[in-house]
């Protein structure tokens, strides 16, 4: 009986363990990750090797938390040195300059013999670190030149020593600093074709009709006001030609280090839309007259220009971009139309032609034009490349109320 007892009491024990390891058993990862973690941030070492590697990526903030980690939680002079190096690295590059003479006096004071030569570093951050050493009284004297030495007798050349290579130093990016800002000129071809779907139908109707009144009327007045249009077919079909160039100042925040800019540009824009084809128009009395029309809307906006860019590759020669933004200007221009062809009366034959011109504001007073805006989207794709220092030379292709190809100059300073 008692062995039962206790054979049962272990059956329930094994029982409750293996019920608790499988409830913990999803969380073990995580807890083991945890773990690691906490022993990552509390080992200088390899804390050390974290700040180096966010360094290394251009993290300086995140590098600058991880050193002053390292800093906090040892007291080997190597460590510290190296931490306090990074440091001073950190802020110059991110342009605090009191922060980085703070952390080379620092450094100093750890190992007030170090030298760093312009091979590995900055020339400008050589310079402040010979600075401070200068400041503190920490002066560098010239190597005393040796004594000579008696000549001796020629002895058999001797294999050279092979010296174990020194650790390699905190990495140092090279990076540009500045670059904040940019101007660019640039030229455009414009075109609406992959567009002019949508209201080709519309702009061909409404010539249609102008050729269709316009010609009632001039025979009207020949041949008497009775004359009546009846029915009528139209074969126009429109094209578009047009350019662009402008002048544009752009702005990065981050400077060369950062993908995103803004730019403010002043653009010329010259748009065409020609209209061209065959207008018949039959009237009651069995007349007919045909003629060819053509008939085009230009305009040629100043229009000011906010955009936003992306460069996927910042720091590389070559980048490709993309670019999005608006552009406002007031809307002149003019449409104009023209025609020439026969009127047929019975046996009767006369030429027939005719015209007219209407400015925007025409136009807007019969209804037709509603806006006295001009309104530009503007959306791109675009590739630059470094040319020399600071220059570039860009292309894209996009849309800007129509299909537009782009090249063009910047210089960035």
């Amino acid at each position: 009986m008692v062995r039962r007892r206790m054979s049962d009491r272990l059956l329930r024990k094994a029982t409750m363990f293996f019920f608790l390891f499988c409830l913990a058993l999803p969380h073990l990862p995580s807890l083991v990750a945890a773990n690691r973690i906490s022993i990552i941030q509390e080992n200088p070492e390899a804390l050390l090797a974290q700040a180096d590697d966010s360094y290394s990526k251009g993290d300086y903030k995140r590098a600058v938390e991880q050193y002053l980690r390292v800093i906090s939680l040892t007291e080997n002079r190597m460590f510290r040195s190296r931490a306090w190096m990074g440091l001073a690295l950190c802020y110059f590059f991110d342009s605090e300059l009191e922060n980085a003479r703070n952390a080379i006096r620092r450094l100093l004071e750890i190992e007030p013999q170090k030298q760093i030569s312009p091979l590995f570093y900055p020339q400008t951050f050589v310079d402040l670190f010979v600075e401070v050493k200068r400041e503190m009284g920490i002066l560098e004297s010239p190597e005393p030149p040796a004594p000579l030495r008696p000549l001796e007798p020629a002895r058999e050349p001797r294999e050279p020593v092979q010296e174990k290579p020194s650790a390699p130093p905190i990495p140092v990016l090279e990076e540009r600093r500045g670059g904040h800002f940019e101007v660019e000129v640039h030229f455009s071809g414009w075109s609406i074709d992959p567009a002019k779907s949508l209201f080709e139908s519309s702009l061909t109707k409404k010539v249609t009709n102008e050729v269709r009144d316009h010609l009632t009327d001039k025979l009207r007045g020949i041949y008497g006001s009775s004359l009546a249009p009846s029915s009528y077919t139209s074969k126009l079909s429109l094209d578009s030609q047009g350019s662009n160039y402008g002048l544009e100042i752009r702005y990065y925040p981050l400077g060369y280090r950062g993908s995103f800019s803004i730019g403010l540009a002043i653009e010329k824009t010259h748009i065409k839309v020609p209209v061209q084809g065959d207008v018949t128009q039959k009237y009651a009395d069995g007349s007919e007259a045909a003629v060819k029309a053509e008939a085009y809307v230009k305009t040629s906006p100043w229009t000011t220009h906010l955009n936003f860019r992306w460069d996927f590759l910042p720091t590389w020669r070559v980048s490709p971009y993309f670019v999005f933004g608006l552009g406002v200007g007031p809307l002149a221009g003019e449409a104009k139309y023209e025609y020439t062809g026969t009127y047929k009366r019975g046996s009767n034959q006369d030429p027939v032609e005719g015209g007219e011109t209407k400015t925007f504001d025409d136009l807007r007073e019969e209804g037709d034009i509603e806006l006295d805006l001009f309104l530009l989207l503007h959306a791109a794709l675009g590739i630059k490349g470094e040319i020399i220092s600071g220059l570039m030379a860009k292309a894209e292709v996009g849309f800007w109320d129509g299909l537009l190809f782009r090249a063009g100059l910047a210089f960035r300073f």
